[in-house]
Formats: C-alpha cells, structure tokens, sequence
C-alpha cells in the first residue's frame, strides 16, 4: 500500500518553507517543496495562485503537527 502524499500547508515566504521543511527532515520526516521558484519570480498576493507547498505523507501529519506545535510553545 502506498502512503498517499498531501499538502500539509503553503508558505508566501520560501525561506520559512525551507525552515520548516529542514525541522521537519531533521525530525526524520520526508517531505518536499513545490513552488518554490514561481513564487520567488510571479510574488502575488492570493497563495492559493502564488505560494511554496510542504508536501508530507498523510500518515505523519498528526505527527508533525505536534511537533511543530511543541516547537512553538519553546
């Protein structure tokens, strides 16, 4: 059975997308940005147009939310 890839959330900054996607892989996760460089060229306002996706396997998304979560509170 294949785990199935999701869109775990879209950043208008491609350096806090990298941040987070850097926590998340040191934690051991596997993850992936897109839209990264058209939102550095074509900057808009709307993110569902313009924005850097983190795609994460659906089956961890619980768990990254509690890691980010607690990385928060810190």
């Amino acid at each position: 059975m294949e785990d199935k890839i999701v869109v775990y959330t879209t950043f208008q900054d491609p350096v806090e997308a990298n941040i987070v996607m850097a926590r998340l892989k040191d934690a051991g996760f596997d993850c992936f940005l897109t839209g990264e460089n058209t939102a550095v060229i074509y900057p808009v306002f709307d993110i569902s147009i313009s924005g850097v996706q983190l795609h994460v396997f659906e089956n961890e998304v619980a768990a990254i939310r509690q890691l980010l979560a607690e990385e928060n509170d810190l």
